[in-house]
């Protein structure tokens, strides 16, 4: 009797034993191989192929320090561990790598011994460049004028298509006026009499004004 009791309490131990073991989650998703030196190179590989991408998980990272002037710092999103620069020798990390972007680097050599790997899903950032077109450019214009008897002949030249106001003054009186829509433009201007007369133009164009204005004299 009491054989088939032990028998069965052994049985009943095994059996708590397997089950225990069959529901508890393994330790570690994989073991990763950390290298530096002993000349100027650093790596991190797994089954001798470079790490570049891994699955978010807790990993072992078997780390060989083989040189005394660099040192191996890994770190990203929950990790930071780095061997001593001034020291050599062998260590082994346990790491949880999440989502994200993870660095090494020689903290000694930075710019030379460096090597990142991604994690899992890493978030891009999409940037948009809005271009803000130029203003429009300032009309501008010139005028030139010729007197046939008591015609004044004005010639308005534009920088684009606007609306010309023209105007022959004397004194502070407009005695003659014309408007016209182009770039380039010729009006003639009827003088009241002989004297000393100014053609005036104006531009419009884009919300912009432009002004221009030539002496003449009427005989």
């Amino acid at each position: 009797m009491k054989t088939k009791l032990g028998v069965l309490l052994a049985l009943s131990i095994a059996g708590l034993v397997a089950a225990v073991s069959v529901a508890r989650p393994a330790s570690t998703d994989g073991t990763l191989q950390a290298t530096v030196g002993p000349g100027y190179s650093i790596n991190l590989t797994q089954n001798g192929v470079k790490v570049t991408h891994l699955d978010p998980g807790t990993y072992t990272i078997d780390v060989n320090d083989q040189a005394d002037i660099h040192n191996f710092d890994l770190f990203g999103p929950g990790v930071k561990e780095s061997t001593g620069i001034d020291t050599i020798g062998t260590t082994t990390w346990t790491v949880t790598f999440t989502d994200g972007t993870y660095n090494y680097n020689c903290d000694a050599h930075p710019a030379s011994m460096n090597g990142k790997f991604t994690v899992g899903t890493v978030q891009t950032t999409t940037t948009t460049t809005t271009t803000t077109p130029p203003p429009p450019a300032a009309v501008k214009v010139k005028a030139k004028a010729k007197v046939t008897g008591r015609t004044v002949v004005v010639t308005a030249t534009a920088t684009k298509v606007a609306s010309l106001d023209f105007g022959l003054w004397k004194g502070t009186k407009r005695v003659a006026h014309a408007t016209a829509k182009a770039k380039v433009k010729t009006m003639k201007l009827k003088a009241p009499s002989a004297g000393r007369y100014v053609a005036k133009v104006t531009a419009k164009a884009g919300g912009k004004t432009a002004k221009a204005s030539v002496a003449v004299t009427v005989k």
